[in-house]
């Protein structure tokens, strides 16, 4: 029982065809349940393993599926990439991770290196410096090679692909109308991806609920991070001379790190200013006080971008009748604001 079955001999011991006992331990909608159950149960018997080297060859496929994210330190991100592995293994497939780090050159390298015949596709979220050049030729070469693309989270119109996004805009209002339906008079709006398409959203979002909320003194204001250091000066200024109640943040670091800063100038969260932040992660559990966040699901995100690459991979034409699905998120209500 140690030496090695192929899918030959357990299909001779089976008394089923090779294709027969292959589609079984695919889990074939052909295949009967209890063909499924025999075939499996001998598999597991005889210590069976594909050979996915062999599979591979044969279908001229890596089964690999390329993921490239900006950071790896986001808890969303990491969140993403646990769905993702998780369905792609369900499917047969590994995933190989890079991270571009924010920068434009990393993922056009990154995306280079493995388009050399190293995966079958991939699931992207875009990097601050791609955004800012205005460049998604990487992108377009890859689909053009046979390569499909999927982006998520961060997405761009100009690249015709799948995506799997967030509803950032709808997220956004909701939160901000909360904060303002609590009491909060003047609510800030807080992002360090102020030029990505999921900081666009929800800086959006945050400007119509303000509008659409007609509160007296709300006026829009909307502070940009691009160095902690460089923002925590200029944040304990602000708050020195402007009476904000309610602070969004479009992340969760930078929902953290504002809400230190401002227990920091001796104010009380969420006595004296309520916030809520995007993304629901460890930090945001176990802060002080606990912060109230809009969960964006990325296990769940991660799972349905990878379904639906892997379904585009199963079509003969990969560049028709793209899909864009949209996750609804969920506001968890924490101590760190006053909303009901």
């Amino acid at each position: 029982m140690s030496n090695q079955i192929t899918l030959k001999k357990l299909a001779n011991l089976s008394n089923f065809s090779v294709s027969t006992v292959s589609k079984a331990l695919a889990d074939s909608s052909e295949i009967s349940t209890k063909t499924k159950e025999k075939v499996k149960k001998l598999a597991e018997l005889y210590n069976y393993t594909p050979n996915l080297l062999a599979k591979s060859l044969k279908e001229r496929k890596t089964r690999t599926i390329g993921v490239i994210i900006p950071n790896i330190l986001a808890h969303f991100f990491a969140k993403v990439l646990v769905g993702i592995e998780k369905e792609a293994v369900k499917h047969g497939y590994n995933i190989i991770t890079c991270i571009s780090d924010e920068s434009y050159d990393k993922e056009v390298k990154s995306i280079q290196m493995l388009a050399s015949g190293s995966v079958d596709g991939f699931i992207i979220s875009i990097s601050k410096e791609t955004y800012i050049k205005e460049n998604y030729r990487h992108l377009t070469t890859a689909i053009s090679k046979n390569l499909p693309v999927l982006l998520f989270d961060r997405i761009t119109d100009k690249v015709m692909c799948d995506k799997v996004i967030i509803n950032d805009f709808e997220s956004s209002y909701n939160a901000t109308k909360s904060l303002i339906q609590s009491g909060c008079q003047n609510v800030i709006f807080i992002s360090p991806i102020n030029n990505t398409s999921v900081g666009i959203e929800r800086a959006r979002g945050y400007n119509e609920a303000l509008k659409d909320q007609k509160v007296p003194e709300a006026a829009s204001e909307i502070l940009i991070i691009e160095d902690y250091k460089k923002f925590a000066h200029n944040f304990n200024h602000y708050i020195e001379n402007n009476n904000i109640d309610g602070i969004l943040a479009a992340d969760e670091l930078s929902a953290i790190y504002t809400m230190n800063l401002v227990i920091g100038k001796g104010l009380k969260v969420p006595e004296d200013i309520s916030i809520i932040g995007f993304t629901d992660g460890i930090l945001s559990e176990n802060s002080n006080p606990p912060l109230t966040t809009i969960d964006q699901h990325g296990i769940e995100l991660g799972k349905i971008a990878t379904k639906t690459l892997i379904k585009r991979l199963q079509k003969d034409d990969i560049t028709k009748d793209y899909e864009t699905v949209t996750l609804k998120t969920t506001l968890i209500k924490r101590a760190s604001s006053n909303i009901s």
